[in-house]
């Protein structure tokens, strides 16, 4: 390639704002990283003999480029399990990472419709994502009062304007905010309305009382559903996620996948396979530790009077903080992650650790 050629991507490249958002780290680098996607949480011994055990026999090779089936069945089975949904292995594609889940979602489903609605506050890697490819993105406003999700009047707006293709993230990732069981209904009866279809994130569910409600649940033939695997498990900077859609869907992302990056990690493939065997064993457990961790933070939050954003995902908390505060977090050595990345200025987020009440007390 020329010189002049490179210089120009390059050049492309710098100009294109979206592609130079900062992204949350996926996993967190010590107690007083709160600014990451996922908790932390080491990794059970018995994952990482997965991985070993994979290379010893030689499973060194390129796999099939969905996945490797015993993963893709066990994928189908937990998310079948716990949002409701009728998925086999065909409906599924092992991904490297969350990442590049909403690339190919975005792009590939995207290219099937005039225009993609998503939220005015959402994951920046989703306008990463989105902004690879000239294409017209309709935002939906959105309010903190609501934790950043989307109106289902705004979202009926949308449709009804012509749009077709909706992206949501329920838990919000920044907020972690979820639709009810009534407005996920409500979302899927508006996309039958519409012959619409929808992207959605449902990476935090396991961090919700209860477990979240899923649309693929209610419109499962119209709905591409995206996570990482075992979200909060310890998989995290290994990059495995997953994508569960109709099968029509799968073959044009699986073939984007395979000129991208050929598979997915045949060892981070087995480590997951071994995580899905004991993922349940220890959930509750951590779970309820969550919760306690985030009440005592919204408790002394109040108490300091500082303004908390409504959430579900036990995992995370997002507040108001200016720059004074800001300042008082990394003072205190504590990193978090930027609201104004996500759309949403004078936020942050906060990852639920045993360094979060002494983040809280810096920022007060």
């Amino acid at each position: 390639m020329a010189s002049q050629t490179k210089a120009n991507i390059l050049a492309r490249h710098a100009a294109n704002a979206a592609l130079n958002i900062p992204l949350p780290g996926i996993s967190m680098r010590g107690v007083r990283d709160l600014g990451a996607d996922e908790p932390f949480h080491p990794l059970d011994e018995r994952i990482i003999a997965g991985a070993v055990e994979a290379l010893e026999s030689g499973q060194t090779h390129y796999v099939d480029v969905p996945g490797i089936a015993p993963l893709r069945e066990a994928i189908a089975k937990y998310l079948n399990a716990s949002c409701g949904a009728s998925w086999q292995s065909a409906n599924i594609i092992v991904t490297a990472g969350m990442q590049e889940a909403r690339f190919l979602t975005s792009q590939i489903i995207g290219a099937q419709y005039d225009s993609i609605a998503v939220p005015a506050v959402a994951h920046p890697g989703l306008q990463k994502a989105l902004g690879l490819r000239r294409r017209q993105v309709l935002s939906l406003p959105v309010e903190a009062e609501r934790g950043y999700l989307p109106s289902l009047d705004d979202i009926a707006a949308a449709l009804k304007n012509g749009c077709r293709l909706l992206y949501l993230e329920s838990p919000s990732r920044l907020s972690g905010a979820v639709y009810t069981q009534s407005q996920v209904a409500r979302i899927a009866d508006l996309l039958a309305q519409h012959d619409a279809a929808a992207i959605w994130d449902q990476g935090l569910a396991r961090w919700v009382d209860g477990g979240c409600n899923s649309l693929a649940a209610r419109a499962e033939e119209s709905t591409a559903a995206i996570g990482e695997a075992w979200h909060g498990i310890g998989l995290g900077s290994w990059l495995v996620g997953s994508i569960a859609a109709p099968v029509d869907w799968i073959a044009p992302m699986q073939s984007q996948k395979q000129i991208m990056a050929i598979c997915t990690s045949t060892a981070s493939q087995y480590a997951a396979l071994a995580a899905s065997e004991i993922v349940s064993e220890t959930h509750q457990q951590r779970l309820a530790q969550m919760r306690g961790q985030r009440a005592a933070a919204v408790k002394l939050a109040s108490e300091l009077g500082l303004d908390t954003l409504p959430g579900a995902a036990n995992n995370l908390l997002a507040l108001h903080a200016d720059e004074a505060a800001r300042r008082k977090l990394a003072e205190a050595g504590i990193d978090f992650a930027a609201g104004e990345d996500f759309g949403a200025p004078d936020i942050v987020r906060l990852n639920i650790g045993v360094a979060t009440n002494a983040a809280i007390e810096a920022l007060g």
